[in-house]
């Protein structure tokens, strides 16, 4: 996520720093969806493998996000042995002497890291509809409008405190999305985390477009303030976190366990909280696995969507699931691709959405990197009549309109 420049590698002292518009045919619009799929599928039999993704690359070194980044939780700016590890392409070199980096890492004090992450967007819908008169966004229904969109534009600020302390403050176009400060309570099984930051539910992803993290409104951007705890013992780990649930007066609390055996991490999240009147809960099973250059992710989740049940109740109202792989077929190339499902409600007869999401990703240079998306939408043939579904993401997305997604990343 970030890239630092270094003065002297045996020193760690460092610094992280549309509308042109799109018209393709029908039968081009087959051929692109027709060679993209089978550019992949062959992919997949004809090249060499690499696993590239976090968080694969736990369960691959078999090491702890904090073996390579700086918040105990992963995610965000990475320490120096993560640096190493994303400037060669995620992988070590050679020559590398993982003690003495380490060791020489404990020494710095008081430094300060930044990082910029910024992405941009060309976003493409199949279906155009000029009287709807609307742009591309990423929940668009219809569009009459072909634009770029700024996705992010996020800074991040590290400081190493003091030896057990750090403290994280991180904006994005404007908006504070972290500010917290991190203590290393126990070093390598306890850590207390105090402020506003990322719920941390399963899966820790960044990904803004996986259809149940939408549905369930635990998005990349979803942070709340509150207290965080957690850590590992052994190849366990854990946390707990207690939260506004999105308003002073509301709250919430979160709890994960888990364990990594070799390639394989898994456990199980739950939250509860009461942004109103009732008590909503959320439950997510979730596992990741990295083998033979082939790494798999998925999660489960149901639960109450919305204030319709108390927590003593035994109805389950909504459910939604995902799986994906990603596969390193070159150093610089990643494919990738991920099906999902969201009902959110299960007592209602054709609400719920399906996606196959394909992407490709080429880091034609250390810190930057340009990423095709395909978004298929599969239509809902028991969805209700379009006057009666007033969300038009939620329409696009059960008439099964897709959309093509160019992004451009650059991360220092």
């Amino acid at each position: 996520m970030n890239a630092y420049y270094n003065n002297d590698m045996k020193h760690i002292n460092h610094i992280t720093l549309e509308t042109k518009r799109w018209h393709i045919s029908n039968i081009i619009l087959s051929f692109l969806r027709l060679g993209f799929v089978v550019s992949i599928a062959l992919s997949l039999f004809w090249f060499p493998t690499f696993v590239e993704a976090r968080p694969e690359f736990a369960t691959e070194l078999e090491k702890e996000c904090s073996f390579c980044h700086l918040d105990p939780a992963g995610g965000g700016p990475r320490n120096r042995i993560g640096e190493i590890f994303e400037e060669n392409y995620f992988e070590f070199p050679e020559d590398f002497d993982m003690e003495a980096v380490t060791e020489e890492a404990m020494e710095v004090v008081k430094q300060l890291t930044t990082s910029l992450d910024f992405q941009t967007a060309f976003i493409k819908t199949t279906h155009v509809d000029e009287k709807e008169g609307t742009i591309a966004g990423c929940n668009s229904c219809h569009s009459s409008v072909d634009r770029f969109l700024l996705m992010q534009a996020e800074v991040t600020f590290n400081a190493q405190a003091s030896e057990h302390v750090s403290l994280t403050l991180s904006n994005n176009a404007g908006t504070t999305m972290n500010a917290f400060a991190t203590v290393d309570a126990i070093p390598k099984h306890l850590y207390v985390k105090v402020g506003q930051f990322r719920l941390p539910f399963a899966i820790k992803q960044k990904d803004h477009n996986i259809l149940v993290r939408e549905g369930y409104g635990l998005g990349s951007n979803k942070r709340d303030v509150g207290v965080e705890l957690g850590g590992n013992t052994g190849k366990f780990f854990y946390n707990a976190a207690f939260f506004n649930a999105g308003n002073a007066t509301a709250k919430g609390g979160l709890g994960t366990l888990g364990a990594q055996l070799g390639p394989v991490r898994a456990g199980i999240s739950s939250i509860f909280e009461k942004p109103g009147e009732a008590w909503e809960r959320l439950i997510g099973a979730f596992l990741t696995a990295s083998y033979a250059g082939l790494s798999v992710e998925g999660e489960f989740n149901f639960g109450n969507n919305g204030e319709i049940a108390s927590v003593t109740s035994d109805d389950v109202d909504s459910k939604g699931y995902y799986v994906g792989a990603k596969y390193r077929v070159l150093p610089q190339l990643t494919l990738a691709g991920r099906y999902g499902l969201f009902d959110p409600d299960r007592t209602v007869k054709g609400d719920a959405s399906q996606r196959v999401t394909l992407s490709a990703q080429y880091n034609f240079m250390e810190n930057g990197a340009i990423s095709l998306f395909y978004w298929a939408n599969l239509a809902n043939a028991d969805r209700s009549e379009d006057d009666t579904i007033g969300n038009k993401g939620t329409l696009r997305q059960l008439q099964g309109t897709n959309q093509i997604i160019l992004m451009s990343r650059f991360w220092f």
